[in-house]
């Protein structure tokens, strides 16, 4: 039963935010420039819970983000990964989060549409090392291991993680007392190659200064949740623990649930801070066993964003 339990909790990894939101006004507008860079700051922090036994990790990362304009596409590349340090989770634990930064290269219209990836192979080896770290995968966790790094999910995986830098924005008027719905159908490639409905709530906060040492720069505060239906993802976890042969382990509960915080820069989107959190329940029943097992994990992950002064000075114009 616990391999069942960690199978189910880790593979659905690429779920997000929906990719197209609907807002009433467009007010804000993307327009990261060309050349800038930097230097990013990320922690993961998470808690899992299964019967009595508690399981917590906290690790970071860095890396250097660079922008480059190119005609009609923004390539958003990364270097100088550092690779996790510290405690980190078992097995694949840890959310896409862990993940999407080993993605060399997002491509984006100069609108901030997300286009595709470049890198993959990179950022398989990237996960398998990472997993490695973590003690390895036993073969039924190596199966969804493959899928979960596939091209297909790569893609979407990255597609999701942009959607929570940039998607937030395009229809949200500066109003606290305003929020607006999202809801699409999203696939979930590690589960079959589906779709699964999701929806939420979308809306601006406050508007704050950036951290930055320009104090004329103004940043906003966006905040969004949402989450996934959840009896269609109990019925394709289901699906995908009979294609791993899991039969005997039958799905009597899942709860999945997302919350984004993101400062940007008010003129160009340039985003400052970022957090994600995702919160997960399961509920699995071995046919052979007493009673139904619950389990749970929560995890965050925090962006914090130093852009260099030199493409700041440079690009951008006030």
């Amino acid at each position: 039963m616990p391999k069942f339990y960690n199978l189910a909790i880790v593979v659905v990894l690429g779920l997000i935010l929906p990719g197209s939101l609907h807002g009433q006004a467009e007010t804000l507008k993307f327009a990261w420039p060309d050349g800038a860079s930097a230097k990013v700051h990320v922690r993961s922090e998470g808690r899992r819970v299964r019967s009595s036994k508690t399981t917590t990790w906290d690790m970071s990362l860095d890396f250097t983000m660079h922008l480059k304009r190119i005609k009609d596409r923004i390539v958003v590349s990364r270097s100088d990964f550092s690779g996790w340090k510290g405690s980190l989770p078992p097995s694949m634990g840890g959310g896409v989060e862990r993940f999407v930064d080993m993605i060399p290269t997002v491509i984006a219209t100069d609108g901030g549409v997300f286009v595709g990836i470049e890198g993959q192979e990179t950022a398989r080896k990237l996960m398998s090392d990472s997993v490695a770290q973590s003690g390895g995968l036993n073969p039924i966790v190596r199966k969804a291991f493959e899928t979960i790094s596939s091209n297909t999910s790569l893609e979407v995986m990255a597609g999701s993680h942009w959607t929570s830098l940039v998607g937030l924005w395009r229809d949200v008027e500066l109003d606290p007392a305003a929020s607006y719905e999202i809801r699409s159908l999203t696939p979930v490639p590690d589960l079959g190659g589906r779709e699964v409905e999701v929806k939420g709530t979308v809306q601006f906060v406050k508007e704050t200064p950036c951290e930055s040492t320009r104090n004329d720069l103004r940043c906003i505060h966006l905040h969004a949740e949402s989450e996934a239906d959840k009896a269609q993802m109990g019925k394709l976890l289901q699906s995908f623990l009979q294609q791993v042969d899991i039969s005997q382990a039958i799905v009597t509960a899942f709860d999945q649930r997302f919350r984004v915080d993101i400062v940007v820069e008010k003129t160009t989107m340039l985003p400052h801070h970022l957090k994600i959190t995702r919160i997960h329940t399961v509920t699995l029943k071995h046919k052979m066993a007493a009673r139904d097992e619950t389990g749970s994990a929560e995890y965050s992950a925090t962006y914090t964003f130093t852009w260099l002064s030199a493409p700041w000075n440079r690009q951008l114009r006030y």
